[in-house]
């Protein structure tokens, strides 16, 4: 995989890693990325082994919630007020602990153009 990377701040608080792979631009947290990091390496990690990872820890409707979000370089704040839930609701969709359901997908494939049977699982 050629893969450009660089360090980008975002709202998020903190620092996140832009991916690009198949003309895709995906953002990951600097933290998750660094485990992926090959030292002195010319090898290659697959993109498909750091989001099975992400999709694991998270659910992959949370993964690509916070995938939006921080592509939208919104907080979990700025996000519950555009979709109309709390704070506390993203970060449990992120998360996995609460499923995010037909409605407020529906209300993320408005706003953010993104299918809402993505986010159903």
């Amino acid at each position: 995989m050629s893969a450009h990377m660089r360090t980008h701040h975002t709202k998020l608080g903190g620092n996140v890693i832009r991916v690009r792979y198949a003309g895709i631009v995906y953002v990951l947290p600097k933290k998750v990325a660094d485990k992926y990091r090959l030292s002195n390496s010319t090898t290659a990690v697959s993109v498909d082994d750091v989001f099975t990872e992400i999709n694991k820890k998270h659910t992959k409707p949370g993964a690509l919630l916070r995938g939006i979000r921080a592509r939208e370089t919104l907080t979990q704040v700025e996000m519950a007020k555009k979709i109309k839930v709390t704070q506390s609701d993203i970060s449990q969709m992120e998360n996995g602990t609460r499923s995010i359901g037909r409605i407020i997908a529906k209300r993320i494939e408005k706003l953010f153009g993104v299918d809402y049977r993505s986010f159903l699982e």
